[in-house]
């Protein structure tokens, strides 16, 4: 687990992802988090010299955390099983991260980049976004929710690793 050194700016009280080189790929979450800097901790997942992305969590309340729930976007119902999770399609290799106030930016190009570290990308608009190199897939998001159902975390899981994985001690 890794602490960002930069914070995400959001003035909307919304997050929103999608994939750069896609912008109708674009949803914004269904949860208000307010407005602030909020702290980005990373997940990275090592097999033997290599890493990973395995997830990203994006802190936007304050501990402890009641529940865990899946992120829907705005617009859309709650999920009734776990084959209907709202998930965003990335097939470029990287989601970008952003304050959802006015949608996609557009086409965002991010430049070339190794490594599991996240980009903070500025937008022709003003904001400012993170451009996560997460690999191809379909990802889904959760939120870490307070005793109040107010957003503690929104982590958004890139599939790196599976059950047994979760299982099994660490070395």
């Amino acid at each position: 687990v890794r602490m960002l050194p930069l914070q995400l700016p959001v003035t909307s009280g919304g997050l929103g992802v999608f994939d750069p080189g896609a912008p109708k790929s674009f949803r914004a979450f269904d949860r208000p988090v307010g407005a602030g800097q909020f702290r980005v901790m990373l997940s990275v997942a090592r097999s033997g010299d290599k890493e990973r992305l395995a997830a990203i969590v994006i802190h936007v309340g304050r501990p402890p955390i009641a529940k865990w729930t899946v992120a829907h976007y705005r617009g859309q119902k709650m999920p009734k099983s776990a084959d209907q999770l709202p998930r965003v399609a990335v097939t470029t290799g990287w989601l970008v991260l952003l304050d959802a106030r006015d949608g996609a930016p557009g086409v965002v190009a991010i430049p070339p980049h190794t490594g599991v570290t996240p980009l903070e990308i500025p937008l022709t608009d003003g904001r400012r976004a993170l451009a996560l190199p997460c690999g191809t897939g379909e990802f889904a998001a959760y939120w870490a929710v307070d005793g109040a159902d107010k957003p503690v975390c929104l982590v958004i899981d890139f599939d790196v690793l599976t059950q047994k994985d979760w299982k099994s001690k660490a070395t």
